[in-house]
């Protein structure tokens, strides 16, 4: 059975690379207890950090979660039901390529896809165009992810 292709965006706002890791970590671990795939595409990882945290914590999916490959290429061939998600962080330029790159990979996919695009509110302001417009369907903070209105 196949499913009706489906590419969700989320963003997310952060202040700091552990203010990132804090928000991202119960995201991540609930969607690998759904059997979701996760995919991280960072411009400057925060493996370490995520790691570290997970070592901190009495998390069930602790293992799952240190299995997480960062920035692989997109050659996924899972044909599963299950959400796909990519966590998108870097410069405007960065998220806006592997935006397209994921949306190109997947347009003609029967597949549900997530992209959440994570945007640093302390990055160089002048440099920074942050633009939340409406194909943003929802927004993930440290309370979880939820729909805008």
């Amino acid at each position: 059975m196949k499913i009706k292709n489906c590419i969700e965006r989320t963003y997310c706002l952060y202040a700091s690379e552990w203010h990132l890791t804090v928000m991202l970590l119960p995201f991540i671990s609930k969607k690998l207890y759904e059997k979701n795939r996760i995919y991280m595409k960072f411009e400057n990882s925060i493996e370490d950090k995520m790691n570290k945290l997970t070592e901190r914590l009495k998390i069930k999916n602790k293992d799952e979660i240190k299995d997480i490959k960062w920035n692989l290429e997109l050659n996924d061939e899972d044909c599963t039901m299950n959400e796909k998600v990519y966590i998108v962080a870097g410069s405007d330029q960065y998220i806006e390529e592997m935006n397209q790159s994921i949306i190109e990979y997947y347009k003609n996919k029967d597949c549900k896809v997530k992209i959440i695009n994570c945007f640093d509110i302390c990055a160089d302001k002048e440099k920074h165009n942050l633009i939340i417009d409406k194909t943003y369907v929802s927004t993930l903070t440290t309370r979880g992810e939820s729909a805008i209105s």
